[in-house]
């Protein structure tokens, strides 16, 4: 996955300053669940949209044809997996909220011995 910074329109304001951006990491991850989610249209949805910015649940509900329940269920099993992590920000009208951001931009498969192997890249 490959990152680039998206235009957030006229007018409104952008999700997370750039300066704010969360670094990525090489976190570990989990090669199930991790493979399990890229088969899931709500979870790779999600993922497409972390891709432009650091987003809140509630914009993601807005933005993504499904339930909050589905999409809070796959935000936690995308955290879990290791693939999102949540920030906390303060709004400028002084609200914490809670956004969620991608922790790697690529993901390499590899088929071996031991089985399926996911390894994040930076």
């Amino acid at each position: 996955m490959s990152t680039t910074q998206q235009p957030t329109g006229e007018g409104a304001p952008p999700e997370f300053p750039p300066t704010d951006r969360p670094q990525r990491s090489t976190a570990s991850v989990d090669a199930d669940a991790v493979l399990a989610l890229l088969s899931d249209t709500y979870a790779r949805q999600i993922l497409d949209a972390l891709i432009e910015r650091p987003t809140a649940a509630p914009r993601l509900v807005e933005s993504i044809a499904a339930s909050r329940a589905t999409i809070y269920r796959r935000l936690n099993d995308l955290e879990a997996a290791g693939l999102i992590e949540a920030a906390v920000a303060v709004d400028p009208d002084g609200h914490h909220r809670k956004r969620y951001h991608l922790v790697v931009d690529e993901l390499h498969l590899r088929l071996g011995d031991n089985g399926i192997e996911v390894a994040p890249q930076k």
